[in-house]
């Protein structure tokens, strides 16, 4: 009777294991909360698994599941940073997501990963972007264009058809093409995809001003990369600042293209912009690139980058339109006043003592003239764009 007590019990137990064991396989089922699951098997399988986290981010998956095999406690361990290196695959796709969470179960060496995401922009949505960018890239570049004049055309179509968004809304490129406003991200998004359309390689760069978080592009030109931030480049729009904008504050100035944040480099930016992660290192003057190339190749090519170093205004740095002193100055004006000259036009160095140099300019001269001067900042280095004008 025992021996049969004992045998019925043996029996359960390997009936309960085995219920147990079908329990367990069906609470972890590979691949049950998605319709396909994607299967990364193999000696690269942390490089396969973050290409397929890629690709699935950049078609806008906001539910998938992928089926790895491999040290179930080193992907645990380093599942954060593959997910990271996925998204750098793309920038656009990385900035428009807008959260993520994900779920790992194992048995043995075999692991589903499950991940939810949500994003900013639907795939209907990116849709809308592309063919915008790629009408107004039909409008505003050609064949015969060189890269730097196509990174100039795309900066002032962005800065004249986007405005800063004071309500702090609206971040996508959807949005800045459909409502013509965006904060910071909405505009880099933009200048991404428009670079990137443009064969240009491109970046989108984040860290922060004095009013807080910001993002702007990096663009790489002849193998050499520059900060390029179209948001502070806009046409100034009144307002005030507040906590959490990253739009230049300023009272209403003109409406004309600024070139301030133009392909700056990292010490050039690091007056006003603050950044943790590593980006390419951004150390060559981008005047002095535009300088050079005006001197060199045929002469059309020369023409073409003289022209483009004065629609951007670098041609002030010059020696030859720059005024270093208050004697230059003086000597300059009272030239101007001997041989009737109408006008005068130069950048002078010392910005803060300009109101003081220019009215002893004027002092003790022999001839009956008045002047009108008006000036304004050139760049960040304490310097004044000023023009004259004498009246006799």
């Amino acid at each position: 009777m025992n021996k049969a007590i004992t045998k019925l019990l043996i029996l359960a137990v390997i009936i309960f294991a085995v219920i147990s064991l079908d329990l367990k396989i069906n609470i972890f089922p590979w691949g049950n909360d998605a319709d396909e699951v994607i299967a990364v098997t193999g000696q690269n399988n942390f490089l396969q698994l973050e290409q397929e986290l890629a690709e699935q981010f950049a078609a806008r998956a906001e539910r998938f599941n992928v089926s790895f095999t491999g040290d179930k406690e080193e992907l645990t361990g380093g599942m954060t940073d593959t997910i990271r290196a996925a998204l750098r695959h793309d920038d656009y796709s990385a900035y428009i997501l807008e959260s993520y969470v994900y779920t790992i179960r194992s048995l043995g060496n075999r692991s589903t990963i499950s991940i939810e995401a949500r994003y900013r922009e639907t795939p209907e949505q990116t849709a809308v972007v592309d063919r915008v960018v790629d009408e107004a890239l039909a409008a505003i570049l050609n064949d015969q264009m060189n890269d730097h004049e196509k990174v100039k055309a795309i900066h002032d179509w962005v800065v004249t058809h986007v405005e800063y968004d004071q309500s702090l809304k609206h971040y996508t490129a959807y949005e800045a093409v459909t409502l013509g406003k965006a904060v910071c991200q909405g505009y880099s998004l933009l200048g991404y995809k428009m670079l990137d359309k443009a064969g240009i390689n491109v970046l989108i760069a984040e860290g922060s001003v004095d009013t807080g978080e910001h993002a702007w592009n990096m663009v790489e030109l002849d193998g050499n990369w520059y900060h390029l931030d179209l948001t502070w480049d806009g046409p100034v729009i009144a307002g005030t600042g507040g906590s959490g904008t990253s739009a230049p504050v300023a009272s209403q100035e003109d409406a004309r293209i600024h070139y301030q944040y133009y392909l700056k480099t990292d010490e050039q930016l690091r007056e006003d912009h603050q950044w943790t992660r590593e980006y390419p290192a951004a150390n060559t003057v981008y005047a002095d690139v535009l300088s050079k190339l005006a001197q060199e190749g045929s002469e059309s090519e020369r023409s073409r980058y003289g022209k483009l170093k004065l629609e951007l205004g670098l041609h002030w740095l010059e020696q030859e339109n720059t005024v270093t002193s208050a004697e230059q100055l003086r000597a300059i004006v009272h030239s101007a006043l001997d041989t009737r000259t109408a006008s005068l036009e130069f950048r002078y160095e010392d910005g803060e003592r300009f109101p003081e140099a220019l009215k002893a300019a004027f002092e003790q001269v022999n001839i009956a003239a008045g002047y009108r001067a008006s000036y304004e900042p050139y760049g960040k280095d304490g310097s004044l764009l000023v023009r004259i004008k004498l009246e006799y």
